[in-house]
């Protein structure tokens, strides 16, 4: 069984290895910051990005890239922003869990 301090450690290891999000609009992607990664009072690991488009549009998907770059998460989104004003708070949650198999 997983201590306590494994759990702790895979975390971590997700918050380290978080590089940045990306979102689509029509065929091109745009970065979009990580704002913040926390853990919430469950144990799951939360990754927020805020998408601020500039302009109006639709986002047709979220994804989350690691520090090297490769694709972690995707998320299919449909989100029309009307003005440019408008930003768009997005996360990703990833519950580390144990299961025993017999």
């Amino acid at each position: 069984m997983m201590t306590p301090q494994a759990f702790a450690d895979f975390r971590n290891f997700v918050k380290r290895r978080v590089g940045k999000a990306q979102y689509r609009v029509d065929s091109t992607w745009y970065d979009a910051p990580i704002v913040d990664i926390v853990v919430t009072a469950d144990g799951t690991v939360r990754v927020m990005s805020q998408i601020a488009h500039g302009a109006a549009c639709t986002i047709a998907e979220v994804r989350l890239l690691n520090t090297e770059n490769a694709v972690w998460a995707v998320k299919t989104v449909t989100v029309v922003i009307e003005t440019a004003s408008t930003n768009l708070l997005q996360w990703f949650d990833f519950n580390i869990s144990e299961s025993e198999v017999s």
